[in-house]
């Protein structure tokens, strides 16, 4: 199954401000053009860096909302049904057909956003709240893996699932620009955080985040989406490939990111997210290395790759 820096302030500005006012006859015309020139220099400075923040802004704004509006609009040809079904007012769907169905009918569902996994982020946020800022449990810079833990049960000792470690790149036509103004990343969210209403403290589950740093407004778990799902089917895929599963959306926080790029269930019930994890390779449980109790605590990273799709479906007007 399966983290706006502050305006520089300009010294040079300041320091021009303070500066005494120069007296005209004492100063030579040489140095007075000198002066302006270098203060030109310096406030031509001043607004690049200003210029320099402000489109940081707006370029990771704009990828996040580009990951969303290229995102693919049909599923792969060879999702089968059993992942695809899903219950809704006490009838069965295929999430194929409602995706297929126009816009304006209920029910309905549309493609949110895609990814596919990838290195694990070299130095990933932190996520949290304003009094709690936990970093994810994950390898920097390694390839993305399903990490696996020694435990024993009784007298016997095995190799247990203890969560995804990746980095996500978006499936999307074209490359999206400024997409390295963001972190995109897939970990197991260990609970324990109150976001407050409505979110509360969502269960320990598979997680999705994008954050974008140059969002964050001064706090560090700011300027993000974190999407935490629960497991409601799973299909295998072959013995050496983790099985394809559907999740359900049981928690969508957001902490200031201007942008749609997870699925999400709303307190009215009007939208349902679901996320599937197709095209898996790799992945599976190690067969050897965990025999006794000098082996027990031991991780093993089994590299893996997988495809997530993120679904909303509209159920009511």
């Amino acid at each position: 199954m399966d983290g706006l820096p502050a305006r520089k302030a300009s010294f040079t500005v300041a320091r021009f401000r303070g500066r005494p006012t120069l007296k005209p006859a004492r100063t030579s015309p040489v140095r007075v053009i000198a002066t302006l020139a270098l203060a030109a220099v310096a406030f031509a400075g001043c607004d690049d860096d200003d210029d320099d923040g402000d489109d940081e802004f707006e370029a990771a704004t704009e990828a996040v909302k580009q990951i969303a509006q290229n995102a693919p609009t049909s599923l792969p040809a060879n999702v089968p049904d059993d992942v695809l079904r899903v219950t809704l007012g006490g009838v069965e769907y295929n999430l194929r057909e409602l995706i297929s169905r126009p816009s304006e009918s209920r029910p309905s569902a549309h493609i949110v956003a895609a990814y596919q996994t990838g290195s694990t982020p070299a130095d990933p946020p932190p996520f949290g709240t304003s009094d709690v800022a936990v970093l994810p449990d994950s390898t920097r810079a390694a390839p993305a893996a399903q990490v696996y833990e020694c435990r024993q049960n009784g007298t016997s000792f095995a190799w247990t699932f203890l969560q995804p470690e990746a980095g996500l790149q978006p499936i999307t036509p074209q490359p999206i620009p400024a997409l390295e103004l963001l972190v995109l990343d897939h970990f197991r969210y260990p609970a324990g955080i109150d976001y407050g209403p409505p979110t509360g403290a969502p269960p320990v589950g598979p997680a999705w985040r994008v954050s974008a740093p140059v969002l964050d407004q001064g706090s560090t778990t700011s300027g993000q989406t974190l999407f935490i799902g629960s497991v409601e089917a799973t299909v295998a895929n072959g013995p050496a490939n983790v099985p394809l599963l559907r999740l359900a959306n049981v928690a969508r926080i957001d902490r200031g990111l201007p942008s749609e790029v997870f699925s999400r269930t709303t307190s009215d019930g009007i939208q349902k997210g679901y996320v599937l994890r197709l095209n898996t390779v790799g992945g599976i449980a190690p067969t050897t290395g965990c025999a006794g109790a000098p082996d027990v605590g031991s991780r093993q990273r089994v590299p893996y790759a997988a495809d997530y799709y993120f679904i909303d479906v509209l159920t009511t007007p």
